[in-house]
Protein backbone atom coordinates (compact mmCIF):
# COMPACT_ATOMS: atom_id res chain seq x y z
CA UNK A 1 0.00 0.00 0.00
CA UNK A 2 1.19 3.52 -0.95
CA UNK A 3 1.02 6.51 0.84
CA UNK A 4 -1.90 8.27 1.21
CA UNK A 5 -1.90 11.82 0.35
CA UNK A 6 -5.06 14.85 0.62
CA UNK A 7 -6.13 15.71 -3.02
CA UNK A 8 -9.15 17.32 -4.40
CA UNK A 9 -10.74 16.77 -7.15
CA UNK A 10 -9.96 19.32 -10.34
CA UNK A 11 -13.53 20.26 -10.95
CA UNK A 12 -13.74 21.20 -7.17
CA UNK A 13 -11.20 23.35 -7.36
CA UNK A 14 -11.67 24.96 -10.98
CA UNK A 15 -15.37 25.97 -8.99
CA UNK A 16 -13.55 27.83 -7.24
CA UNK A 17 -10.65 29.49 -9.87
CA UNK A 18 -10.68 30.28 -13.35
CA UNK A 19 -9.88 27.69 -15.89
CA UNK A 20 -7.72 30.03 -18.13
CA UNK A 21 -4.06 30.63 -18.43
CA UNK A 22 -3.71 32.21 -15.19
CA UNK A 23 -0.97 30.56 -12.80
CA UNK A 24 -1.36 31.91 -9.92
CA UNK A 25 -4.92 32.94 -7.84
CA UNK A 26 -5.05 35.27 -5.18
CA UNK A 27 -8.17 33.70 -3.74
CA UNK A 28 -8.68 34.42 0.19
CA UNK A 29 -8.27 32.02 2.75
CA UNK A 30 -11.28 31.60 3.60
CA UNK A 31 -12.30 30.35 0.02
CA UNK A 32 -9.08 28.06 -0.01
CA UNK A 33 -10.63 26.73 3.52
CA UNK A 34 -13.70 25.54 1.38
CA UNK A 35 -11.68 23.86 -1.44
CA UNK A 36 -9.68 21.89 1.42
CA UNK A 37 -13.06 20.45 2.89
CA UNK A 38 -14.09 18.66 -0.62
CA UNK A 39 -10.48 17.19 -0.10
CA UNK A 40 -10.08 13.09 0.81
CA UNK A 41 -7.23 10.83 0.99
CA UNK A 42 -5.83 8.75 -1.48
CA UNK A 43 -3.31 6.49 -2.30
CA UNK A 44 -0.68 8.48 -3.83
CA UNK A 45 0.37 5.36 -6.43
CA UNK A 46 -3.19 5.67 -7.63
CA UNK A 47 -3.56 9.27 -8.50
CA UNK A 48 -0.07 10.34 -8.81
CA UNK A 49 -0.92 10.98 -12.89
CA UNK A 50 -4.13 11.37 -13.05
CA UNK A 51 -5.24 14.79 -13.61
CA UNK A 52 -8.19 14.23 -12.34
CA UNK A 53 -6.71 15.25 -9.00
CA UNK A 54 -4.70 18.10 -7.73
CA UNK A 55 -2.47 17.40 -4.99
CA UNK A 56 -2.15 19.80 -1.74
CA UNK A 57 1.11 21.05 -1.44
CA UNK A 58 2.07 23.62 0.87
CA UNK A 59 4.76 25.94 -0.41
CA UNK A 60 6.09 28.09 2.18
CA UNK A 61 8.86 30.38 0.97
CA UNK A 62 10.91 31.64 3.71
CA UNK A 63 12.62 35.07 4.61
CA UNK A 64 14.88 36.27 7.31
CA UNK A 65 16.11 39.25 9.04
CA UNK A 66 17.91 40.46 6.11
CA UNK A 67 15.16 40.35 3.68
CA UNK A 68 17.02 37.20 2.19
CA UNK A 69 15.22 34.27 0.60
CA UNK A 70 16.30 31.11 1.09
CA UNK A 71 17.09 29.30 -2.30
CA UNK A 72 16.99 25.66 -2.66
CA UNK A 73 18.88 23.46 -5.33
CA UNK A 74 17.15 20.02 -5.58
CA UNK A 75 19.74 17.45 -5.85
CA UNK A 76 19.42 13.94 -7.43
CA UNK A 77 19.33 12.05 -4.39
CA UNK A 78 15.89 13.96 -3.83
CA UNK A 79 12.76 12.04 -4.61
CA UNK A 80 10.97 13.68 -6.89
CA UNK A 81 12.85 13.05 -10.20
CA UNK A 82 10.98 15.48 -12.25
CA UNK A 83 12.44 18.18 -10.02
CA UNK A 84 16.19 17.46 -10.09
CA UNK A 85 18.50 20.31 -10.09
CA UNK A 86 16.22 23.05 -10.74
CA UNK A 87 16.30 25.55 -8.23
CA UNK A 88 13.50 26.46 -5.38
CA UNK A 89 12.77 28.92 -3.12
CA UNK A 90 9.74 27.12 -1.38
CA UNK A 91 9.73 24.27 1.05
CA UNK A 92 7.11 21.83 1.20
CA UNK A 93 5.03 18.56 0.24
CA UNK A 94 2.04 16.45 0.37
CA UNK A 95 -0.73 16.25 3.38
CA UNK A 96 -0.12 12.83 4.31
CA UNK A 97 -2.97 11.11 6.25
CA UNK A 98 -0.85 10.89 9.45
CA UNK A 99 -1.46 14.36 9.88
CA UNK A 100 -5.16 14.92 9.96
CA UNK A 101 -7.19 16.78 12.18
CA UNK A 102 -10.39 17.77 13.17
CA UNK A 103 -11.24 19.99 10.71
CA UNK A 104 -9.46 19.92 7.00
CA UNK A 105 -7.71 23.56 7.98
CA UNK A 106 -6.59 21.64 11.18
CA UNK A 107 -5.28 18.82 8.80
CA UNK A 108 -3.68 21.23 6.03
CA UNK A 109 -1.49 23.25 8.85
CA UNK A 110 -0.35 19.98 10.94
CA UNK A 111 1.13 18.89 7.44
CA UNK A 112 2.48 22.16 6.41
CA UNK A 113 4.42 22.48 10.25
CA UNK A 114 5.49 18.40 9.87
CA UNK A 115 7.25 18.74 5.98
CA UNK A 116 8.95 21.84 7.54
CA UNK A 117 10.15 20.14 10.38
CA UNK A 118 11.10 17.30 8.12
CA UNK A 119 13.35 19.91 6.21
CA UNK A 120 14.22 22.75 8.25
CA UNK A 121 16.31 23.77 11.65
CA UNK A 122 14.58 26.65 12.47
CA UNK A 123 15.54 29.78 14.30
CA UNK A 124 13.06 31.91 15.48
CA UNK A 125 9.82 31.92 13.64
CA UNK A 126 7.49 34.35 13.61
CA UNK A 127 4.71 34.12 11.43
CA UNK A 128 3.30 33.28 7.62
CA UNK A 129 1.67 34.48 5.88
CA UNK A 130 -0.94 33.43 3.47
CA UNK A 131 -0.29 34.39 -0.15
CA UNK A 132 -2.82 32.26 -2.61
CA UNK A 133 -3.10 29.52 -4.98
CA UNK A 134 -0.71 28.38 -7.18
CA UNK A 135 -1.72 26.30 -10.12
CA UNK A 136 0.18 25.55 -12.65
CA UNK A 137 -0.76 23.35 -16.05
CA UNK A 138 2.87 23.77 -17.78
CA UNK A 139 4.98 20.79 -16.53
CA UNK A 140 3.76 17.11 -15.96
CA UNK A 141 4.73 17.22 -12.28
CA UNK A 142 2.70 20.61 -11.39
CA UNK A 143 -0.27 19.20 -13.38
CA UNK A 144 -1.28 16.79 -10.80
CA UNK A 145 -0.42 19.15 -7.96
CA UNK A 146 -1.77 22.88 -6.26
CA UNK A 147 0.18 24.44 -4.26
CA UNK A 148 -0.58 26.96 -1.37
CA UNK A 149 1.81 29.88 -1.40
CA UNK A 150 2.99 30.98 2.21
CA UNK A 151 5.66 33.19 3.11
CA UNK A 152 7.37 32.87 6.14
CA UNK A 153 9.28 35.23 8.06
CA UNK A 154 12.32 33.77 10.54
CA UNK A 155 15.78 34.64 11.83
CA UNK A 156 17.63 31.36 10.12
CA UNK A 157 17.22 28.25 8.99
CA UNK A 158 19.63 25.55 7.80
CA UNK A 159 18.23 22.98 5.64
CA UNK A 160 18.45 18.96 7.74
CA UNK A 161 18.46 16.95 4.56
CA UNK A 162 21.93 18.38 3.09
CA UNK A 163 22.22 15.56 0.60
CA UNK A 164 19.01 16.22 -0.68
CA UNK A 165 19.51 19.96 -1.14
CA UNK A 166 22.32 22.60 -1.20
CA UNK A 167 21.14 25.82 0.40
CA UNK A 168 22.28 29.96 0.27
CA UNK A 169 20.49 32.94 1.21
CA UNK A 170 19.51 35.50 -1.25
CA UNK A 171 17.88 38.59 -2.09
CA UNK A 172 15.07 38.68 -4.67
CA UNK A 173 16.44 40.75 -6.75
CA UNK A 174 19.31 38.49 -6.61
CA UNK A 175 17.46 35.35 -7.59
CA UNK A 176 15.34 37.21 -10.66
CA UNK A 177 18.77 38.45 -12.00
CA UNK A 178 20.42 34.69 -11.88
CA UNK A 179 21.24 34.01 -16.01
CA UNK A 180 21.65 30.43 -17.17
CA UNK A 181 19.21 28.66 -14.31
CA UNK A 182 16.71 25.96 -13.99
CA UNK A 183 14.43 27.26 -12.01
CA UNK A 184 11.76 25.06 -10.91
CA UNK A 185 7.77 26.34 -12.02
CA UNK A 186 6.64 27.19 -9.06
CA UNK A 187 9.57 29.29 -7.67
CA UNK A 188 9.05 31.81 -10.72
CA UNK A 189 5.21 31.59 -9.94
CA UNK A 190 6.31 32.91 -6.26
CA UNK A 191 8.74 35.02 -7.30
CA UNK A 192 6.60 37.02 -9.34
CA UNK A 193 3.50 37.07 -6.41
CA UNK A 194 5.75 37.71 -3.33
Amino acid sequence: MSEQILAIPTKKILEKISSNNENFFNIKFCDFVEILESGNFYERDAIENDYNYKQIIPYVVFKNYEDKILVLKRTQNQGEKRLHNKLSIGIGGHINKGDKGITMEQTFFNGMDREINEELWINNSYKYIYKGIINDNHEDVSKVHIGVLFIGFIDSAKIKEENNFESTWMKKEEIVNLKDVNFEGWTKIALTNL
